[in-house]
């Protein structure tokens, strides 16, 4: 009896230090979380932490960055793409490539529990997002895109600008004035794709030069497109209205192209107007 107690305490002992042996190596990270512009992503296989460094499913991770993926069980092999960024890993290499150039990796690779996982901060850095993590509450957040509100008067006679409030922006909105015009202007930047876009609306009274009315009318712009090289390119919709009825009475649309842009659009109603509509 007591030798087979023996054999059966060595035995828990050699498993216990096995597993020991094994935990540095790949250890379940449960606690792990891992979001994406503020969305916790559900992955069927848990992330695991490697030498510290977290691994995720490679299909999950790939899909919810937008890319596209193929494995090759033959060479194990990984191969993601999107748009001109694509990626290269191979199982148990430390070893990876970014449209061509080889990459150090401090984990490679791995199959674990028959799943593929990859390094989830090479893979979200190698397509162009931002990573941070959370000490305190074991959170990776993953960021693809930032933007930014501006409100503000441009002044007619001057073109300068005078920043204002989101608050006071909605109280000046609904009373144009003809010696400034207000704008709201929201930029956003995409980290994945490298583009930036923006979205502005421009409230004014505009005279009756370009308007084909001989008095002059509330008017409304909204400007729609992309920023690249400090120039912007879109769409434009321009609303004309009775000053006293409030009544619609004309629409302007049309395209722009290679506006100054740096912090603001270099643009007026007005300006769009005489630039497009008059004659």
């Amino acid at each position: 009896m007591i030798k087979k107690i023996t054999s059966r305490l060595t035995l828990a002992l050699i498993l216990c230090l096995i597993s020991f042996s094994f935990a540095p190596s790949a250890e379940a990270a449960t606690a792990i979380k891992v979001e994406i512009d503020g969305d916790i992503i559900q992955f069927d296989q848990g992330a695991v932490s490697v030498n510290g460094r977290t691994l995720v499913p490679m299909r999950t991770i790939f899909e919810e960055l937008e890319s596209t993926v193929q494995w090759n069980a033959k060479t194990k092999s990984i191969t993601a793409v999107r748009g001109t960024k694509k990626i290269g890993l191979v199982i148990g290499s430390k070893t990876a490539t970014v449209n061509g150039q080889k990459i150090a990796l401090d984990v490679a690779p791995q199959i674990i529990n028959g799943r593929t996982l990859v390094p989830l901060r090479f893979i979200s850095e190698a397509l162009g997002a931002k990573v941070d993590w959370n000490n305190q509450t074991k959170t990776v957040s993953i960021t693809t895109y930032d933007f930014a509100e501006r409100y503000y008067f441009v002044n007619l006679q001057t073109l300068n600008l005078e920043v204002i409030s989101e608050d006071r922006y909605y109280q000046e909105v609904d009373q144009p004035n003809s010696s400034k015009e207000l704008v709201s202007d929201v930029v956003f930047n995409s980290y994945l794709d490298n583009t930036r876009d923006f979205f502005s609306e421009h409230t004014v009274r505009v005279s009756n030069g370009g308007t084909g009315f001989a008095t002059a009318h509330d008017a409304y712009m909204t400007l729609d497109g992309t920023i690249a090289n400090g120039k912007a390119s879109g769409e434009y919709t321009i609303g004309l209205f009775d000053i006293k009825t409030g009544s619609h009475k004309k629409t302007y649309t049309g395209t722009f192209k290679d506006i100054k842009y740096d912090r603001h659009i270099k643009t007026t109603v007005q300006e769009i107007i005489n630039k497009n509509h008059v004659k």
